[in-house]
């Protein structure tokens, strides 16, 4: 019965997960991370050092040469190709750019996943849906028929936010949030990220990021990746109070970019 509980504590768990793209090029050498549920947590580190192909395993966009990972308790390689639909149904993405469609609107890009996978609901419901996530990421009413194009960096981030959130998502996955934002806008999304963490009851949020004083910030726990294994997994005090020298060296920057 224990590991059951086990299970239902963590939302994703790797293990001993390995994968190289050719001869002697492994990117990840061994990652093993538990990501607990209803928290929020950044993997962060230096460029390269596996953030992306980590994400893309959590995902099941790549299956690891060994290792398992599990979001929810599910063995992702054992799932079939609708079997990972459904999951991946359970997640919610905030990717670096926003990636919105450039030719619809604020509102037309939220409803855009309501349509794909909620096919059955009435096109005035959607748009109801559509609006209330808006609304939730502190969009106003004046913003939802605007395009992309029209819309600040910032306000881009909302709507991408508020399109993550429109299936109602267990996991929040967040891709470098605050890269290539000015200090005042990069604020405003930790902000942003925080709120909407706690207004959603059990959500777990988790941040790929190589901003370090905003992982520090806003995250209760974080993973630190170096050479394709997790180096260091705990609180903001718990690097900060490392003996270790790179992880020392790696606080120093972070204290320098604050």
């Amino acid at each position: 019965m224990g590991s059951m509980v086990d299970d239902l504590n963590y939302a994703i768990e790797l293990t001993g997960v390995k994968k190289s793209f050719g001869a002697g090029s492994n990117v990840l050498n061994g990652v093993d991370l538990k990501i607990p549920q209803g928290k929020i947590t950044a993997i962060i580190g230096f460029s390269g050092a596996g953030k992306s192909v980590t994400l893309k395993h959590i995902l099941g966009l790549l299956k690891p040469d060994e290792g398992t990972v599990k979001v929810f308790g599910q063995d992702l390689g054992a799932l079939s190709e609708k079997g990972l639909n459904d999951l991946r149904k359970r997640f919610g993405m905030l990717f670096q750019s926003a990636a919105l469609f450039d030719d619809l609107t604020s509102i037309e890009n939220v409803a855009f996943p309501i349509r794909e996978f909620r096919r059955k609901l009435p096109k005035g419901e959607i748009l109801n849906l559509a609006r209330e996530k808006l609304t939730v990421v502190g969009l106003s009413s004046m913003d939802y028929e605007k395009y992309p194009s029209e819309l600040s960096g910032g306000m881009r981030k909302r709507v991408g936010l508020a399109r993550a959130l429109a299936l109602e998502p267990e996991i929040l996955l967040y891709d470098e949030p605050t890269t290539g934002l000015d200090p005042i806008i990069s604020e405003m999304v930790d902000k942003l990220i925080v709120d909407t963490h706690k207004h959603r009851e059990g959500i777990t949020s988790v941040i790929i990021s190589h901003d370090l004083p905003s992982a520090f910030k806003i995250a209760d726990q974080i993973a630190m990746l170096d050479g394709g294994r997790v180096r260091l997994f705990g609180t903001a005090r718990d690097f900060f109070e490392s003996q270790d020298q790179f992880i020392s060296k790696f606080v120093k920057k972070a204290r320098e970019q604050e």
